[in-house]
């Protein structure tokens, strides 16, 4: 009879005991266990050729200064919009060194950096987990379970506490990250729709081979503790793991991946295209779908009373921005102030100009009441956003004119018994 292989309950790569914390294995491996909840949350074991904890006597100290912009004050952001230009790249500031706040609430936080420069030190995150999006860039994500190569339009998603370093490809790079202080990011999904929409777990990407490091020399480990950073050093390299068994994992996730929800008939309001759950934030991709034909295909104007909305424009001219947003700029509206597509955007809607596919790239994320901006966020904005919807007060077919009223009347009358192509015909 042929062999079976059988797949485990758990995903494991390389050398691992037949259970955790049993087996003859352990006499010769180290193993530390990276849990969440206590003892009773998603947990993963790495299998260590030396102690995680033999970090160098009197070399543990506290840095100051480390990140200046991520701890950048926060003030309230007021009743009014914003558009951030693109982050500078700072000469000589690495990743995290180069971290800057945008806005943060009690649980979830947005930040930019543009790093130019190698990290020269390994970082662990012991407040969040942080989900990446890389807006320009291609590298490798160096973690304790294995290497993610990743490109432009990709999600990372580092678990809190676990031990990584960017390794940056050539280019420019700049990315987007947000993080979740209160829980771990959850794959969005409604009921009706199914595991598969807006995309599925089966396009997430682990780890599925490690490298292992069997180096000795000084190697800096720096963790973020709320506004502390703190560095220790260890005689030996932290990624010398030789095997992993576990669910809790870092992963990429391709934003081509999305499959958008459409409807031909109605527009998708925002929280249809989520993909992530966070505690106090969402985090939607609008991405390249088809227009809508019988639905309005630009946003209806809203007023959010209950969260702080942020979107990254990534590709395209986004349909609704009417030509004011670019690529890589980011914009804030805050709650309870009315927004909606600019001028230009409604007028191709008004005079029917609508194209088969909306040809774009957006990330929003939206931040539950209260949210604050930071001092750095505000050093980026541009000083007329407010004023690109002023075509709605000079333009002669959206300002006041004496027949309005009865215009509508008019046209409510003409309209009363108009229905969408698209549905079924009447019966006789």
């Amino acid at each position: 009879m042929d062999k079976y292989e059988y797949f485990r309950g758990l995903p494991e790569v390389g050398i691992v005991p037949r259970a955790p914390h049993a087996g003859p294995l352990l006499r010769h491996v180290y193993e530390q266990e990276h849990g969440r909840g206590g003892f009773s949350g998603k947990v993963a074991h790495t299998y260590h050729l030396y102690p995680p904890t033999n970090w160098l006597p009197g070399e543990t100290r506290v840095l100051d200064g480390f990140a200046p912009a991520w701890e950048s004050p926060l003030q309230p952001i007021g009743g009014t919009h914003l558009l951030l230009s693109v982050a500078p790249a700072e000469p000589a500031r690495d990743l995290y060194r180069g971290m800057a706040r945008i806005v943060a609430n009690a649980t979830a936080a947005m930040n930019v950096t543009a790093p130019a420069a190698p990290m020269d030190y390994f970082f662990e995150h012991h407040s969040a987990t942080m989900v990446f999006f890389v807006h320009e860039g291609r590298g490798t994500l160096e973690t304790t379970f294995g290497p993610i190569e990743y490109k432009k339009g990709d999600f990372l998603i580092v678990p809190k506490g676990i031990a990584h370093r960017f390794e940056l490809g050539a280019g420019r790079h700049y990315y987007w990250m947000y993080e979740s202080f209160a829980g771990d990011p959850e794959k969005a999904e409604s009921p009706s729709t199914g595991r598969f929409i807006t995309h599925s777990e089966s396009d997430y990407r682990y780890p599925r081979s490690l490298d292992t490091r069997n180096e000795a020399g000084r190697f800096d480990i720096v963790s973020k503790v709320g506004d502390v950073y703190t560095r220790r050093v260890h005689p030996t390299h932290p990624f010398d793991v030789v095997g992993w068994r576990g669910d809790y994992l870092p992963y990429r996730f391709a934003v081509e991946d999305v499959r958008p929800l459409v409807a031909d008939r109605s527009h998708v309001p925002p929280s249809g295209h989520t993909v992530f759950t966070l505690p106090g934030c969402y985090l939607c991709v609008f991405t390249v779908r088809s227009v809508e034909k019988e639905g309005m295909w630009l946003p209806f104007f809203h007023r959010n009373f209950d969260y702080l909305e942020t979107l990254g424009y990534h590709f395209g001219d986004f349909f609704s921005g009417g030509g004011v947003v670019g690529p890589g700029m980011v914009t804030l509206h805050p709650v309870g102030l009315p927004h909606g597509p600019k001028p230009r955007a409604i007028e191709k809607w008004l005079d029917g100009k609508a194209g088969a596919v909306h040809n774009e790239v957006a990330v929003m994320a939206d931040f539950a009441n209260p949210t604050r901006v930071s001092a750095f966020a505000l050093g980026l904005r541009r000083a007329d956003y407010m004023d690109t919807w002023s075509g709605y007060t000079t333009e002669p077919r959206f300002t006041w004119r004496a027949d309005r009223l009865d215009e509508i009347r008019r046209a409510a009358e003409r309209l009363t018994d108009a229905r969408d192509t698209l549905t079924p015909p009447e019966g006789d």
